[in-house]
């Protein structure tokens, strides 16, 4: 077939004879050869550009310093708990990587067991050394089990005998120890095996925690415990302590089986509570008992956190003890910041029973799901602060993860004029569309009543369809201004307002619901019915 009749059949609507047919699906099929292997030369060269401009990368120019400081909050999780695998496997993907993570001293600070009978003493203060001035913390909690005896692998002589023998290898370079046990049995055959340990060179007779000025303390299960306070397992402890965190086993767990908690004894000594600086208690003890064991000698901390893990605090108002107690208070006199962590909605009266005459930050963290904020939440609040005559100093609000009535958050911060930091946190009013600033409008005549001394306002966690245009009303009575040739003239400059922050949920796209529903389906199958759906369209 000559050129001519080719190009007049490319140019033409003619149908080709079966031998020109032929001629062209040949041509075809030459051309689709000849485009695969351009294709596949593409490719190749496409692959060498990306190799070739690699080497030219900037990251490859990165520092390691900048390389590790990456490192440090994409591992962060595992740097809390102490978990070392996903150190290891960065380290696994090229040389300059692992040089990175060896420079980053943050990387190293931190080390978890569950078992210590087979572990390297050498190899852990290698691992520590490589920490350089960092803190340094160690945490050992023992795997699932029943009986605390001298043969348990969990906690028995064998395994409480490494764990001390680590401990007094590493004893002076640990900043920070976090003992996790079933119950006080686990802990007792620590200090046991640490007897055997004393008995070795004087080089090694001294506690291992001795020098420690931070401690974690864990009970999961069980609670046998001394009233008699000199027979106390936490004299085990040292008045070297500055910070404590005391996790108690629930109300609900094996060691009360869902009673006689009210009871339980906690003896704390006078003298280790004297000298912190910092105290977390983790405890959802019935009763009040606990309360005024855990915290009448804390008179120098600073930092108090109470985590009730979610569980609703029952008491009797009427007991004696407890009547005292509300009635004087639990005097805390330096403490500055108050967290109150997991907390149920009908527990936040524990308020009543405590006096912070200096504290700078509230932070109350309820959990979702736990119940709708009352006014018995604003009673609770506002007579705390009276009662600790703390208006002067508090200047911090933070609430989170709840569900209240507006009228109640209202009332809380019209009475907390003299905050100059509010941070809600996952707050969601009683109608999902509320704004908590124009329920304040509303009840006080106007947003600029509102918080007067207020510097820093921060909405956390926002549901997509909270309501900004209130938002910018509050914003526009904290600078009002009017403009004058494309710039704004500020009219009010002594406001004090100067930070704002917000984020929001993630949230996913809607499901399209109508099309994925059953009766369309049947329709389009089964019904005859031709049905054309459009797709949810999203636009700037």
């Amino acid at each position: 077939m000559n050129h001519p009749e080719l190009h007049r059949l490319l140019l033409g609507n003619m149908a080709p004879n079966t031998f020109e047919a032929a001629y062209v699906q040949l041509q075809i099929d030459t051309i689709i050869s000849q485009i695969s292997q351009l294709q596949s030369r593409l490719a190749d060269l496409e692959d060498q550009l990306q190799r070739h401009r690699a080497v030219l990368s900037h990251v490859r120019r990165m520092p390691a310093e900048v390389l590790g400081e990456i490192f440090v909050p994409l591992l962060s999780d595992d740097l809390q708990v102490g978990v070392s695998n996903n150190l290891v496997d960065v380290q696994l993907v090229c040389k300059s990587w692992r040089d990175a993570a060896r420079l980053t001293h943050q990387l190293w600070g931190a080390l978890s067991f569950q078992d210590v009978t087979n572990v390297s003493y050498k190899k852990v203060k290698q691992w520590y050394s490589r920490a350089g001035g960092t803190l340094k913390s160690l945490a050992f909690s023992t795997i699932p089990h029943y009986d605390c005896t001298d043969q348990s692998f969990a906690c028995g002589s064998l395994q409480s005998s490494a764990l001390a023998t680590l401990l007094v290898n590493l004893e002076g370079s640990l900043d920070h120890l976090s003992l996790g046990y079933r119950g006080p049995k686990c802990f007792q055959n620590l200090s046991g095996s640490l007897g055997g340990v004393e008995e070795r060179p004087s080089s090694l007779q001294r506690r291992p925690w001795h020098p420690l000025k931070s401690f974690t303390l864990k009970f999961s299960q069980e609670w046998i415990e001394s009233p008699d306070a000199l027979r106390s397992m936490f004299l085990q402890l040292t008045p070297n302590i500055t910070s404590l965190e005391l996790r108690l086993p629930s109300t609900w767990s094996d060691a009360f089986q869902g009673g006689d908690s009210d009871t339980a004894p906690l003896p704390l000594p006078q003298n280790l509570l004297e000298g912190l600086l910092s105290f977390t208690l983790v405890c959802d003890w019935d009763g009040t008992r606990w309360l005024t064991a855990a915290l009448s000698h804390c008179v120098n901390v600073e930092t108090l956190t109470l985590d009730f893990i979610s569980a609703a605090w029952w008491y009797v108002r009427e007991q004696p003890h407890t009547e005292s107690l509300f009635r004087t208070g639990l005097l805390l006199p330096k403490v500055r910041t108050l967290r109150l962590q997991n907390i149920h909605p009908g527990s936040t009266e524990i308020l009543c029973a405590l006096k912070a005459p200096r504290l700078v930050e509230l932070d109350i963290d309820f959990n979702h799901g736990t119940g709708t904020l009352d006014s018995d939440f604003y009673e609770a609040v506002l007579s705390f602060v009276e009662g600790s005559k703390c208006d002067s100093t508090l200047r911090s609000f933070h609430l989170r993860n709840t569900c209240m009535m507006r009228q109640v958050l209202a009332d809380t911060l019209i009475r907390l004029h003299f905050l100059t930091r509010l941070i809600l946190d996952g707050i969601v009013l009683e109608t999902s569309r509320a704004c908590f600033i124009a329920t304040m409008g509303r009840v006080v005549g106007g947003p600029q009543s509102l918080l007067p001394n207020l510097e820093t306002l921060e909405l956390l966690n926002l549901r997509p369809e909270f309501s900004v245009n209130s938002l910018l009303d509050f914003l526009k009575s904290r600078r009002p201004h009017r403009m004058e040739n494309g710039r704004p003239i500020f009219t009010n400059l002594q406001d004090p307002f100067k930070r704002l922050k917000v984020t929001y949920q993630t949230t996913k796209k809607p499901e399209p619901r109508l099309e994925r529903s059953e009766e369309i389906e049947v329709l389009r199958k089964w019904g005859g019915v031709h049905v054309n759906i459009g797709p949810i369209l999203y636009v700037e």
